[in-house]
């Protein structure tokens, strides 16, 4: 089944929702030191926004992460095309087995990847290699409304039982130790243009060349009930870019 899914996010430049104009507004809200910046991009799959902040934190070290290899491969393929290689560096771990030293970061950097290790757990353990000060920069879907209808409440309490809205998310920064800084909710065009439109169009193809094969049209129905349910919904939730310092 996972290499269905795969092929259904195959050849498209965003794995999640996401757009440049976003990323570069969270990183305008960074106010830190910029010379001889150390930043860590847990989750980077494809490192669209990696790439996006090696533009524009040019004098910066950047270490990637993401499990999966084959995104790795490529991201470090496009640093050395680039010629971006003595400072940026993607790297095979997942975000549960890092071992990096404590307090080695000015910035860590998570955009629509915080969810796997649960948004609180995430903030927890993720403290520690933060330099004092330091900036945690990341995206986390959280609900627009105080009641979300049934039907996609239910949908999320299924898919990420912590999802929770804005206020609460705040709160949660703050309990884990860190000063909230603030926020922004991302554009619908996020999801539509940059996510959805290109899904859906690989959705069709594989309708297509999948007639008759039962577990591809599982995952096909998986990813179009999601969509279908951001069509109704899409104003009760969005992933929310959130800055905080430690």
């Amino acid at each position: 089944m996972e290499n269905y899914f795969f092929e259904a996010f195959d050849g498209m430049n965003r794995l999640a929702p996401g757009s440049e104009e976003s990323t570069l507004k969270a990183i305008s809200m960074y106010k830190g030191p910029k010379d001889n910046l150390k930043i860590l991009d847990i989750g980077c799959g494809n490192g669209i926004h990696t790439l996006i902040l090696a533009r524009n934190f040019p004098k910066a070290k950047i270490i990637a992460i993401d499990n999966h290899e084959s995104f790795i491969n490529n991201l470090n393929n496009t640093i050395k095309r680039n010629g971006l290689s003595e400072r940026v560096t993607g790297k095979c771990i997942s975000m549960f087995d890092m071992d990096f030293e404590e307090q080695s970061f000015d910035l860590i950097w998570s955009e629509g990847a915080i969810y796997i290790a649960g948004f609180e757990d995430g903030l927890r353990d993720w403290r520690k290699l933060l330099k004092d000060d330091g900036y945690l920069i990341c995206s986390e879907v959280s609900w627009l409304v105080d009641n979300p209808s049934d039907e996609i409440s239910d949908f999320w309490d299924e898919e990420y039982p912590q999802i929770d809205t804005i206020k609460n998310k705040i709160s949660q920064i703050e309990a884990a130790g860190y000063t909230y800084q603030g926020h922004f909710v991302t554009p619908s065009t996020d999801w539509t243009e940059n996510y959805y439109i290109p899904l859906q169009a690989n959705l069709n193809k594989m309708l297509d060349k999948y007639d008759d094969n039962d577990m591809a049209k599982e995952v096909v129905a998986m990813l179009q009930h999601e969509i279908d349910l951001y069509h109704k919904y899409g104003d009760e939730y969005s992933y929310v870019f959130y800055v905080m310092t430690k």
